[in-house]
């Protein structure tokens, strides 16, 4: 990757009907894109409140194009109080192996750390081990395991989030 890399590349939060439409066609070809069905995880009913749910005060949703293409995208929800979770971190096939799934990890963990939030989480399945050894990669360290179906095994990863020292400043 060199510099003319990055100064083609752009990051914009998910506000504007056009992009949440990008955010669902990106959410589509993520579920077509793993070996198990999302609906017993209420995958439908997300799709169609995509705009409810990646938007303040419920969570957020970036997308990250390249040279005019959309590359990908990642969702952040408000689990609980100071605990923000990722959905739906995906990069489309053509683009992984250049580094923009860590872009939207780093813009995650930074939105993570702007909005006070203590620990980040993100609960890949066992097939996605591009991202599981990326987020471990970011300090993601792994709190438990389990199965939610027959043949689909999950791991919870979360990162405890330290305030950057701007931040902090900011806040106080």
């Amino acid at each position: 990757m060199n510099l003319h890399d990055f100064k083609s590349t752009s990051i914009i939060l998910v506000k504007r009907e056009f992009d949440f439409d990008r955010l669902k066609l990106l959410f589509l070809e993520f579920a077509s894109s793993i070996d198990f069905d999302l609906n017993y995880r209420s995958f439908i009913q997300e799709l169609s409140s995509v705009t409810d749910l990646y938007s303040p005060p419920n969570g957020i949703a970036f997308i990250l194009s390249h040279d005019n293409n959309t590359v990908g995208c990642v969702g952040i929800r408000e689990m609980s109080p100071g605990v923000a979770v990722i959905k739906r971190l995906y990069i489309r096939s053509d683009f992984k192996r250049n580094h923009f799934g860590r872009q939207l990890l780093k813009v995650a963990i930074d939105w993570a750390d702007q909005t006070g939030n203590k620990k980040l989480r993100l609960d890949p399945c066992d097939t996605m081990q591009g991202i599981t050894k990326l987020c471990i990669e970011e300090g993601f360290a792994e709190i438990s395991s389990g199965s939610n179906l027959p043949g689909e095994n999950f791991k919870l990863y979360e990162k405890k989030i330290i305030p950057k020292p701007e931040f902090s400043r900011m806040m106080a």
